[in-house]
């Protein structure tokens, strides 16, 4: 009995042993995904004006655009995946994507467990109220919101969420899982603010036909595509793209489109 047990141990060991040098072994990603003919790729929707769908259900938007680009200069077919944004990274580590594509903040925590792209969009961490006297009055500055019986919300798992918990410590915080949910929050006054980037207040503003007081940290972010930390040549594939785009005029097409 004892014998069987430590012949099974040692075959768990072994396993364990090849499932770690596998996960840090560099690997040919990209050669499969040129079989299959297919790029998977986690987004999620609603991130405007990076991902969306329209009334139709089609992806649209700037991450989606650069990312349709990609796909058909290497003859794959795109399918976006609509991911939760705190289930992004699980989702490409465990295999059900090849890439996130979903205006997603380079941090050094993510680093650890992710690789990214070279930066594709630069944003502002900022804070939007209601455009009202009283909001112009009491606020002068981003670290005026950071005060006690001031409430913000937040989208889960987005920087601003992160920047929230490691440099505000006075205000009250509420997260939200979708970004329409942090938006209605603070129109139907149940925060006074919430945190997100620059170019996404702009665009909400623009959508919903709401005035937004914007105040801005001193906090940029530098937005990226990821994929797995072995999946070397594909990361490689879409920098040496990315730079292309950005020589021939493409991305600067792309981005007058959306911004």
């Amino acid at each position: 009995m004892k014998k069987s047990v430590a012949i099974l141990i040692s075959f768990i060991s072994f396993l364990y042993s090849l499932t770690l040098r596998a996960a840090e072994k560099p690997n040919d990603s990209f050669i499969r995904i040129k079989q299959l003919g297919s790029l998977k790729v986690c987004s999620q929707a609603g991130f405007i004006p990076f991902e969306m769908k329209d009334n139709k259900g089609n992806w649209k938007g700037f991450d989606v655009e650069i990312m349709a680009a990609f796909a058909k200069q290497n003859s794959l077919k795109l399918e976006m995946i609509d991911t939760s944004m705190d289930g992004l990274i699980p989702a490409l580590i465990t295999g059900k994507c090849d890439m996130i594509a979903s205006g997603l903040t380079i941090t050094e925590e993510r680093k650890k467990v992710i690789q990214f792209s070279d930066p594709v969009y630069t944003v502002v961490v900022s804070a939007a109220l209601l455009d009202t006297h009283e909001n112009r009055s009491k606020y002068k500055s981003f670290e005026d919101i950071d005060t006690k019986g001031t409430k913000v919300a937040s989208h889960t798992g987005t920087a601003a969420t992160l920047y929230i918990k490691s440099k505000m410590n006075q205000a009250t915080h509420l997260q939200f899982d979708s970004q329409s949910d942090e938006l209605n929050s603070v129109v139907q006054k149940r925060v006074q603010a919430f945190v997100e980037d620059d170019v996404f207040i702009n665009q909400a503003s623009k959508e919903m036909k709401i005035k937004f007081y914007t105040l801005f940290s001193n906090e940029k972010g530098d937005l990226a595509m990821a994929t797995r930390k072995k999946d070397i040549e594909l990361r490689d594939k879409f920098n040496e793209f990315l730079g292309e785009i950005k020589k021939n005029g493409q991305y600067e097409a792309i981005r007058k489109n959306y911004f």
